[in-house]
């Protein structure tokens, strides 16, 4: 009896580590971390350095807690119809774009982070409709890790962050509805401090340039 229990027992063992090994390297969206508040802001550049102000990390965990490293880690714009991500990102990390599918993609180094740095822009005529909050998908080798809402500086994809760009703004604040476009200060509001952290953000002259922008 005591050999039959040693053997029940050495299969159960084996059995929990198989189970272990089949889901290692599996990205887990309750271990792995995306920004908090779940905000980032699409960004221009100048002379062809993108603006550190918008860079953020996604650092993906499997369910073991592990990081993971080489994971593919995807942005999907495609349920933003008025954010528009650049075909070139000016990353010397490489990002890849794919402009049909409005994706950014980068992978994981070996302590499962992947940081971004978002050039792009939003599609901004006036108080048009946009995604309002958690707009981009983010995936992890297919997995869904959750979702973020994009703040954009260059709301008319022209000139870096200028004039034209405050006028959209302004507009999108006193139509009364919420535009995460807009929302500079990841309170799922519109309002003064938003105003003020994109006056610094324009002044500071990061995002003085447009990005050349997917079709």
């Amino acid at each position: 009896m005591t050999g039959l229990v040693r053997k029940a027992t050495l299969l159960s063992a084996c059995s929990l580590l198989v189970a272990a090994s089949a889901f290692a390297g599996v990205p887990s969206p309750g271990n792995s971390t995306l920004p908090s508040p779940a905000f980032f802001t699409i960004v221009g550049h100048s002379l062809g350095t993108p603006d550190a102000l918008g860079t953020f990390s996604v650092v993906v965990r499997d369910l073991a807690n592990n990081p993971i490293n080489g994971s593919s880690v995807v942005l999907d714009f495609s349920a933003a119809a008025d954010l528009v991500p650049a075909s070139d990102q000016l990353d010397a990390g490489a990002s890849t774009v794919n402009c049909v599918a409005k994706t950014v993609r980068k992978f994981s180094d070996v302590t499962g982070t992947a940081s971004f740095t978002v050039v792009g822009a939003a599609a901004n005529s006036g108080a048009s409709p946009g995604a309002g909050l958690n707009g981009v998908k983010v995936y992890a080798d297919g997995v869904l890790l959750g979702s973020l809402t994009a703040a954009t500086l260059d709301q008319d994809g022209g000139g870096g962050a200028g004039a034209n760009d405050l006028s959209l703004w302004l507009t999108d604040s006193g139509s009364l509805g919420y535009f995460g476009r807009s929302d500079y200060d990841y309170s799922s509001d519109l309002g003064a401090n938003d105003l003020s952290l994109w006056l610094t953000a324009s002044g500071a002259l990061g995002s003085s340039e447009s990005g050349t922008l997917c079709p």
